[in-house]
């Protein structure tokens, strides 16, 4: 059975684990395999991929930051220029409107690609709460990522946990605005509580989106301390 990190222990009472499965176990091994290569320096630490009986799915793994989207606002930066290495200015969600997310703005997770949403069920536009450590927040699976890894998440998440978590931006701007994204992952024991089938729909606006994610996201998630979970 998955122990849960003793920091997280009291923010997740009431959780029955014991009656969690383990799913996408192709998709742990190859995370497993690619965190074993001596080449690899951002570990997905994946310790665990498990289903609830109401299909919700959870897993334990590092938090890195994916810095893809539009601009937060008139003036900030986008994706190719807060992540000059890697990043990109769309993300794989997007609104009704066609405008992608933006990192700085919305809270949004990364889903692997290949088969992991086929095993769990999960699809772009469904809705998380991330735990680190006592802090809980809650996300959008808004972008598709390598198949090789696991736990990626916005600026807007990262700064949900910082401090004691690093501050997601290694320089900000005068008005605190990011303009370079810090390097670095939270490196373990990220708890991701994802619920499939809870995409909001058309009501989701960039002006709303926040909001609404963390209203119904932080309601699926009371659910789960139910004994039906």
């Amino acid at each position: 059975m998955f122990t849960v990190p003793p920091a997280s222990a009291a923010t997740l009472g009431g959780i029955d684990f014991s009656v969690a499965t383990p799913v996408a176990g192709f998709c742990q091994s190859l995370f497993d395999t690619f965190d074993r290569q001596d080449s690899q320096s951002d570990p997905s630490q994946c310790k665990a991929i498990l289903r609830f009986p109401s299909g919700v799915i959870s897993w334990s793994s590092k938090l890195a930051i994916d810095a893809d989207g539009v601009a937060a606002d008139p003036g900030r930066r986008c994706g190719t220029q807060l992540d000059p290495l890697d990043g990109q200015n769309d993300t794989s969600f997007h609104f009704p409107n066609g405008c992608p997310l933006s990192s700085e703005r919305h809270p949004f997770i990364v889903l692997p690609l290949g088969v992991f949403r086929a095993a769990t069920g999960l699809s772009i536009g469904d809705l998380a709460v991330v735990i680190y450590r006592d802090i809980l927040t809650a996300a959008i699976c808004g972008d598709l990522g390598p198949s090789h890894k696991i736990g990626e998440g916005s600026i807007r998440v990262h700064e949900a946990f910082h401090p004691p978590a690093p501050d997601p931006c290694a320089v900000r701007n005068p008005d605190g605005s990011c303009r370079r994204i810090h390097d670095a992952s939270i490196e373990q024991d990220v708890l991701f509580f994802v619920f499939p089938g809870s995409a909001i729909g058309s009501a989701l606006t960039p002006d709303n989106a926040e909001m609404l994610i963390k209203a119904r996201a932080f309601a699926l998630f009371a659910q789960l301390h139910s004994p039906s979970a």
